[in-house]
């Protein structure tokens, strides 16, 4: 609905676009990403540029090269399967928290994301279903209403979206998520924190096997001189 997106600053745009440019795989591990490349391809000050590059690397998107200034961050198989591991617990809470906090009104929040999910992965629309996974989770998180649980998610929202984006990527996932999610969100309604963390625990496992298999595909491809570029 016109008006219902807040306005981003131009950092935030060109911040944003940087993201879809890793998430989608147009700028891949190794890559080098200058400020003039920035300057170039958005048309902003290096100012601007610089600010951008400071905000991905405090989400760990892009990192610190001696000898090739900022590149798109790699994560390791091990880097990966930790991350996994650690949201499983942390959501797995956080959905046990929402449900003991369920309203009709949060239900009705929680069933327009879900519609939201539906269409996007309906669509193909990578942006999209990114989009709207992370408006889903915006919603439980908040619900749990857990100020530091939800500092530590925030932290990782960088490494999750890039990492659910590579598991979207890979053929029927979007359409079996989207099922695990209504099963997630039966729970969340029915006051089942139980269930519902059983279900998110279930989710994330499915969602890292494939994440694994795709990151292990992609890490063959990249070329030598790209991962000559990764930090020893």
């Amino acid at each position: 609905m016109t008006g219902s997106l807040p306005l981003l600053s131009v950092r935030q745009q060109v911040s944003a676009a940087i993201r879809a440019a890793i998430f989608d795989g147009e700028l891949k591990p190794g890559a080098r990403l200058t400020e003039r490349q920035i300057c170039e391809r958005a048309g902003v000050s290096r100012t601007i540029a610089r600010e951008v590059i400071r905000e991905l690397e405090a989400e760990r998107l892009v990192e610190s090269n001696r000898r090739h200034g900022f590149v798109v961050a790699a994560m390791s198989l091990k880097e990966v399967a930790d991350l996994y591991e650690v949201r499983i617990l942390l959501e797995a809470r956080a959905c046990a928290l929402c449900a003991a906090a369920m309203t009709a009104e949060l239900a009705r929040r929680l069933d327009a994301a879900m519609e939201a999910i539906e269409a996007a992965a309906l669509s193909g629309d990578r942006e999209a279903q990114r989009r709207t996974n992370t408006a889903f989770y915006e919603a439980i998180f908040e619900a749990a209403d857990n100020v530091v649980l939800g500092q530590i998610l925030h932290a990782l929202h960088g490494r999750v979206s890039y990492l659910r984006s590579l598991s979207m990527s890979q053929g029927g996932r979007p359409l079996q998520s989207l099922g695990e999610l209504k099963a997630i969100l039966a729970a969340l309604k029915a006051g089942d924190g139980a269930e519902a963390a059983r279900l998110s625990t279930l989710h994330i496992e499915a969602a890292r096997a494939v994440a694994l298999k795709a990151l292990g595909e992609e890490t063959a491809r990249i070329p030598d001189t790209a991962l000559e570029a990764q930090p020893n």
